[in-house]
């Protein structure tokens, strides 16, 4: 095994796949870490097994609702569409709890609302491909913002200040940057009595999180991990393909979670400080809904 390979099946390896997945996705890609990593993530490992659909229970403190439906239904556009399905999403809940005086998250989200909101996200993608002309692949918060779309479909949601807010992965729950402490923040500075929805980028990835305020006058409220993209190795059940809500009863569960799909990777000393902070990096966007 050549040096290069060898970094590369340790850089799978701290994403959360196993050895002989990792080889198996170099070799399936011809050494290219970049698409062996979207292979893997496509559920193209065969040894990603798995299976099932609609709710059910991962462990004492969380819970999920499946959906068959992920960004990669429709490869040729899903591939980039996690950041417009993750503010779909967004705007949907919100909206939702707004309308409807509604408090407890589990009654919005299930396998029918989840499939819907991520073809929807998927449409928006189009929609903003056709009306930006820079011709990158992965828009940023910031820009699918921006974009006028006829549909609006944000229109919703407000992004609360001082955003977006940069965070820093860590092995330790008490770095002011880390993912508890970031998050935390968002839910103590929210101005509303309703959830806020988190928009969290590590590129390439954007996931959604959902939290209730942080006087929560929910019954048992939930602290909500949304994720468009199949997960077979990092969270239990390990659906190997299809989108998922992971229902969790308290900010720690969360980050547990989180911390699965995105791991502090230290990149050894070879590696200059700065490259290693970026490298580590995520941005956080904090949105509430839009009243009147």
């Amino acid at each position: 095994m050549n040096p290069r390979t060898d970094e590369a099946i340790q850089a799978l390896l701290s994403m959360g796949f196993n050895e002989s997945q990792a080889f198996d996705a170099l070799t399936e890609n011809g050494g290219d870490l970049e698409q062996a990593v979207n292979f893997l993530l496509a559920g193209g490992a065969a040894s990603m097994v798995g299976g099932g659909s609609g709710g059910g229970a991962t462990s004492d403190d969380t819970s999920i609702v499946h959906s068959e439906v992920s960004q990669y239904t429709d490869p040729s556009i899903g591939r980039s569409a996690c950041t417009s399905i993750a503010l779909t999403l967004a705007s949907r809940v919100l909206t939702e709890m707004h309308v409807n005086s509604m408090n407890n998250v589990q009654d919005i989200i299930n396998s029918v609302f989840l499939s819907d909101a991520v073809m929807r996200g998927m449409q928006v993608c189009t929609e903003l491909r056709a009306k930006n002309s820079s011709g990158v692949e992965h828009l940023s918060v910031e820009e699918v913002m921006t974009i006028d779309l006829p549909s609006q479909p944000f229109s919703s949601l407000k992004l609360m200040p001082n955003s977006p807010r940069q965070g820093l992965l860590s092995s330790s729950r008490d770095n002011p940057l880390g993912l508890q402490s970031v998050l935390s923040a968002c839910q103590l500075d929210a101005t509303g009595h309703s959830y806020v929805a988190i928009v969290i980028t590590k590129p390439p990835e954007t996931v959604l999180i959902l939290l209730p305020p942080s006087a929560a006058s929910a019954v048992q409220p939930k602290y909500v991990l949304l994720d468009s993209h199949p997960r077979p190795n990092n969270l239990a059940p390990h659906y190997p393909s299809g989108s998922y809500a992971l229902f969790h009863s308290d900010m720690q569960s969360l980050v547990r979670s989180l911390e699965e799909l995105f791991p502090a990777v230290n990149l050894g000393s070879d590696v200059n400080e700065m490259m290693a902070m970026m490298y580590n990096s995520f941005d956080v966007y904090p949105f509430e809904c839009k009243v009147g």
